[in-house]
């Protein structure tokens, strides 16, 4: 083996368990405030060598009145997604979209890496969730439910690889990590104020 060669294989870094459990959160809840939910609070959790974590979020219907929400120019640059309407409940695809989020922030960082998040563990607990919520939309017909879950999917890849989105989940993901101490969690007021904050100043430097 040359030097070049080794030293590339050297140069690859796999992300941690803290990484990846941060990186799930912080994707749902980006994609969660994006699609009109309050964020309650972000939980990091370690049990062993393994990490996992909580956000707690609406889950059946936007509030009337919502406060924190991304400039209207996001929606226009995502395309496919609406601007939320206070009162509206969300979707089964909607839900399906937010628990797929999680499992597309960790692929998206692991493809930051150069790494195949084939190799790592991806949120599948959240995979999990949205076929719940996949089933329940189309309870009788598992093609649907399969053509919903690939197109969920589809449409978290193409909000989160924004880069206003992104830059905003490594934003809250440095913070999180950064902020955690055993058995605390990450106030909503606190994430919904640097997401709001990452937003806001790509426009100001007109990233």
């Amino acid at each position: 083996m040359n030097d070049s060669s080794h030293s590339s294989l050297q140069a690859i870094r796999y992300p941690t368990e803290l990484e990846l459990a941060a990186y799930n959160e912080v994707g749902h809840a980006v994609v969660g405030v994006i699609q009109g939910r309050y964020i309650e609070y972000i939980m990091l959790k370690q049990e062993g060598e393994r990490w996992g974590g909580e956000t707690k979020q609406d889950m059946f219907s936007r509030h009337y009145i919502m406060l924190v929400l991304p400039p209207r120019t996001l929606y226009a640059k995502i395309g496919n997604y609406p601007f939320p309407q206070g009162g509206d409940p969300f979707k089964p695809v909607e839900n399906c979209i937010l628990k797929y989020a999680g499992v597309v922030a960790e692929e998206l960082f692991c493809e930051q890496l150069r790494v195949n998040s084939s190799e790592v563990r991806i949120g599948q607990y959240d995979i999990t969730e949205a076929e719940e919520w996949a089933g329940i939309a189309f309870p009788d017909d598992p093609e649907k439910q399969q053509t919903l879950l690939h197109n969920a999917k589809a449409l978290a890849y193409v909000i989160l690889r924004d880069p206003d989105c992104w830059h905003a989940v490594e934003n809250l993901t440095r913070a999180i990590v950064e902020e955690y101490t055993e058995g605390s969690a990450m106030r909503g007021e606190r994430a919904h104020e640097i997401i709001n904050q990452a937003f806001i100043k790509k426009q100001d430097l007109g990233l």
